[in-house]
């Protein structure tokens, strides 16, 4: 893959990104305010407890990458075939297994948080629809893996943008007209078939080599799937404990209704996770790649830099959530969401600060296939997480449980998994820890505990955006002569000299 493709890549990774960020902008105060805070409560439960459905895939997916883009790298079409085939065959089964359970908790879900507002037959039906959603999920999560080891997410993120903004067109429509969740639930399973037909059709034109074949599954390759997927399926099994109990938590032993206030600032936090893994998803089959031709030590260079430019490109963005979050969700979603939400977010960001730096570690772990270290951390972690928002969710409420989170959070992100990773790929932590961490840590911290000493407040999107912009500026300034490597301060400078000669021709 060259550098453009890179580049082009990770551009439309962005649009995407930048596309749902938009649009969630615009629906998801429609979506809370039409539904009210305990329907959106329910919603929320409803999704984050079938979250935990899709650990059937036991990490098949990220093996379908690795694999897909080793094999396509080495022209081994066979054993791509067979990977493929041998996937489909796996998630046929899982999906299955997923249908069978969601029946069982869309039959029970309604006693077991004792929900009032719908009848049971009508949440069955909603927990269904979503559970089989997942399920279709599973089967067809092969094409979107195949795609990815094959490193189209070009077409993949245009896929995404047009089902996208279909789906939140009729959404809106929807929920003005007073649809409530059976229609979201339908909404959302039709717009993803749509997706995986448009994903087979590009598999089919553009890849013919990929067929699905009875012959080619096998025992060996599931063998080699699961010896990769096993860390895999840990580390998915903490992820979704990580993302989806606190919702639970809070659903079960404080209130459904409390659960708004939490998922606000959650889904903040969330799409800033997306928007470092718009990068890392482009990277994985590439240093997959790397590993496969013997170019490690590029490897070594990445997880150092990578971690820098990673707090780097996301500190303007701390800066000012962290500043003036609360004002913004009090704009965006309502005043009575501003104080509590906001607190919840500023809490959250402390521990997503260093989440967001490592992420270029577990890219790089995954694509070396030496993630069982990474699995182990975040199931400690998750446990860990677990145990302290039950426990101090009674005593401090939501706050407890955003506490809690953050606590193993930063343990395992600010210190043992950049341990792990340094041994894992020879660097030595002290040179790593200072590089990567510390120097851009210090640019955010130090303007950080000023500007806190002054009281202000955001009354106005233009307000908003020239705070912003300013910040922006500023930060990338200081970034640009005192934080980058010189060969990429020098490809900055080229940049920006061909375009003002451009400007200056026309």
């Amino acid at each position: 893959m060259n550098k453009n493709n890179i580049l082009v890549s990770i551009f439309s990774n962005w649009m995407n990104l930048a596309l749902t960020v938009v649009v969630a902008f615009f629906v998801s105060p429609i979506l809370v305010n039409k539904l009210g805070d305990e329907t959106y409560g329910i919603w929320v439960l409803i999704i984050s407890i079938t979250g935990y459905f899709t650990l059937l895939d036991f990490g098949v997916n990220t093996a379908i990458v690795r694999y897909i883009s080793k094999y396509n790298a080495t022209k081994e079409h066979s054993k791509a075939v067979e990977t493929y085939s041998s996937s489909f065959a796996l998630f046929s089964v899982m999906s299955a297994t997923v249908i069978i359970i969601t029946a069982v908790f869309a039959f029970n879900f309604k006693d077991l948080f004792e929900i009032q507002a719908f009848s049971k037959r009508y949440l069955f039906a909603v927990f269904f629809i979503v559970g089989a959603d997942l399920a279709l999920n599973l089967i067809f999560s092969v094409f979107m893996g195949t795609l990815k080891g094959l490193q189209r997410f070009l077409e993949l993120n245009i896929f995404s943008m047009l089902t996208s903004l279909i789906k939140n067109a009729i959404l809106v429509y929807l929920l003005y007209n007073e649809y409530s969740l059976l229609a979201l639930a339908t909404l959302h399973i039709c717009a993803n078939i749509v997706q995986f037909v448009l994903q087979y059709i590009l598999i089919k034109t553009k890849f013919s080599f990929l067929k699905f074949s009875f012959a080619s599954i096998n025992k060996k390759t599931l063998k080699r799937l699961y010896n990769y997927s096993i860390y895999s399926f840990l580390i998915g099994v903490s992820m979704q404990v990580l993302y989806f109990t606190d919702s639970i938590v809070i659903g079960s032993l404080i209130n459904v209704s409390q659960v708004t206030y939490y998922a606000i600032p959650g889904m903040i936090v969330e799409y800033l996770e997306k928007f470092v893994w718009a990068i890392i998803a482009v990277l994985i089959p590439i240093i997959s790649s790397q590993e496969a031709t013997g170019s490690n030590e590029k490897n070594k260079t990445l997880y150092i830099t990578g971690t820098r430019y990673s707090i780097l490109l996301i500190s303007p963005v701390i800066f000012v959530l962290y500043l003036a979050g609360d004002d913004f969700i009090g704009m965006w979603m309502g005043d009575r969401y501003s104080g509590p939400s906001g607190e919840i977010l500023r809490i959250l960001l402390t521990g997503y600060l260093f989440l967001l730096s490592q992420l270029i570690a577990h890219g790089i772990l995954k694509g070396i296939s030496k993630h069982k270290v990474l699995a182990l951390l975040l199931c400690g972690e998750a446990v860990l997480n677990l145990g302290l928002s039950v426990i101090l969710a009674p005593i401090l409420g939501i706050k407890g449980v955003a506490i809690g989170t953050i606590i193993p959070l930063i343990l395992v992100n600010a210190i043992l998994i950049p341990y792990f990773t340094c041994k894992e790929l020879k660097i030595r932590y002290i040179t790593y820890f200072y590089k990567g961490l510390i120097q851009p840590l210090t640019i955010l911290i130090v303007p950080l505990c000023i500007f806190q000493t002054f009281d202000f407040t955001i009354d106005s999107y233009i307000e908003l955006v020239t705070f912003s912009t300013l910040v922006a500026l500023c930060f990338f300034l200081f970034s640009l002569f005192f934080m980058l490597e010189n060969i990429h301060k020098t490809a900055v400078f080229l940049i920006f000299n061909r375009v003002t000669r451009r400007d200056l021709k026309l």
